[in-house]
């Protein structure tokens, strides 16, 4: 029994580490998705707002990984999902939800290959 509690720590380790790893590349995956999605329910004028989706990556402590899509534009994102009153206060614009169903989409497919991921890491 002697070094047990060594080699059980060290599986242990192996393991949270394979899984980091594995779950880092899903996340990435399904941010380079998301932002793919976006980018071609993008409604077109002046093809401005397709260009505007970046993916950003911020390590947290260690080998964690966070990851955010988001467009440069936020106000104008903000608009068209929601629309808004035109220029003579009467009307209102049609809103375009293209990045709140993109998101639930690809949120739904990423929980489920998580799921899938801690099922098979070793």
């Amino acid at each position: 029994m002697t070094g047990f509690d060594e080699a059980l720590g060290d599986v242990l380790n192996n393991y949270a580490t394979n899984l980091r790893t594995a779950i880092n590349a899903d996340t990435e995956a399904a941010a380079k998705k998301l932002k793919k999605a976006i980018e071609a329910d993008a409604p077109v004028k002046t093809g401005t707002q397709k260009e505007s989706w970046k993916i950003d990556r911020e390590y947290l402590g260690g080998i964690d990984l966070k990851t955010v899509v988001h467009s440069e534009d936020y106000r104008k994102v903000h608009l068209l999902e929601n629309g808004h009153l035109t220029r003579n206060g009467t009307t209102r614009t049609k809103a375009f939800h293209y990045v709140g169903t993109n998101a639930e989409q690809v949120l739904d497919e990423y929980e489920k290959i998580v799921a899938e991921t801690i099922r098979v890491v070793k």
